[in-house]
């Protein structure tokens, strides 16, 4: 009676240590995990970490007999750095990998399959004016609002093989849609909000902290949710009876902009100025177009009693705990099977 997690992240720790302190057992999967990172977020509570690659059919299979697994979570992807820079790689863990554990799942009678995906799928579609927020089966033109990135298409690209599996084979699945995550940790930190995080809470021997790169400006706001939070929605879904909607938003239901994340960080480090140039009359992370709305997170408020509980300046300060702790971290490129 075995939960699987894929992807020794951020997200994949947080929802492991959450699922062992219910009492789960966990196995963690990860093609190149840190041992150190890992135990940042799980301490001293390590649970079983497999090396393994989900390209690697025959592999999973093994750690799903071999652990008696029952429940799967699934985060390990390819994330937009890694996969910009090799996009056969990206689409082979992404899609591929993501089929390679359906099928395993299928063939092993998993009762529960719940997949990380993003918001970003829905991104293509904000030039088009919204009076309300955005639910999850949004109107998209196929050829119009194709997905703007890599990312964004992979991650659609599993939805529709997770529901065809569900169709087909009678699987209880679930696809958690997460928004831009706020968090820091131990390991490698290459999403756009970590970096905006990481600048706004750098030291600074003049106190001034200056933003300059214009891919952490932005216009309008964006919906943005804690790895804590995404963590609790990924371990309701696995528990919970039954997932009618399949298909949910896991985001805090309001826009954020800019100038909060500043005014957030000033609470944290009053002692440091913060200097930007105006930002581009772009959204978030240079996506072209301001968003009119936030995701409408009624569907995850009924199905899993979802609820985010730590607002913006709390993140801000779980991330400045981790800076302290760990120093200032470079970016890194991201490994081809870690989520988070």
């Amino acid at each position: 009676m075995t939960i699987l997690v894929t992807g020794a992240g951020l997200i994949g720790c947080h929802t492991a240590r959450l699922l062992i302190e219910n009492g789960q057992s966990v196995v963690l999967l990860d093609n190149n995990p840190s041992q150190p990172a890992i135990s940042s977020i799980l301490g001293d509570k390590l649970p079983p970490i497999e090396r393994i690659d989900i390209r690697d059919l025959a592999a999973i299979q093994a750690v799903i007999a071999r652990h008696r697994v029952t429940r799967v979570l699934h985060t390990a992807a390819a994330l937009s750095l890694a996969f910009n820079a090799n996009p056969p790689m990206g689409a082979a863990v992404n899609i591929l990998g993501t089929v390679n554990l359906l099928e395993a799942s299928r063939q092993a009678g998993i009762s529960r399959f719940v997949f990380g995906s993003s918001t970003t799928v829905a991104y293509s579609t904000f030039h088009r004016p919204a009076a309300m927020p955005i639910v999850e089966d949004f109107d998209m033109k196929v050829v119009e609002d194709r997905p703007g990135s890599f990312y964004a298409a992979s991650k659609l690209s599993a939805e529709y093989f997770i529901q065809l599996y569900a169709d087909r084979y009678d699987m209880s699945v679930g696809i958690l849609r997460y928004a831009a995550v706020l968090g820091l940790w131990a390991g490698p930190n290459n999403s756009v909000p970590g970096r905006l995080i990481e600048s706004l809470l750098a030291q600074s021997d003049n106190g001034v902290v200056s933003i300059t790169d214009p891919f952490l400006l932005w216009s309008g706001g964006d919906d943005f949710i804690d790895a804590r939070d995404v963590a609790r929605a990924n371990v309701a879904a696995l528990e919970a009876a039954s997932l009618p909607t399949r298909v949910y938003y896991i985001a805090s239901g309001r826009l954020t902009t800019l100038r909060e994340f500043v005014e957030a960080a000033r609470q944290i480090r009053p002692d440091v100025a913060i200097q930007m140039p105006p930002p581009p009359a772009t959204g978030f992370a240079g996506f072209p177009h301001l968003r009119a709305q936030p995701f409408d997170i009624g569907a995850a408020q009924r199905d899993l009693a979802f609820c985010p509980e730590c607002d913006l300046v709390s993140s801000l300060r779980d991330a400045y705990r981790q800076i302290t702790i760990s120093g200032p971290r470079r970016s890194q490129t991201p490994p081809t099977a870690r989520s988070g």
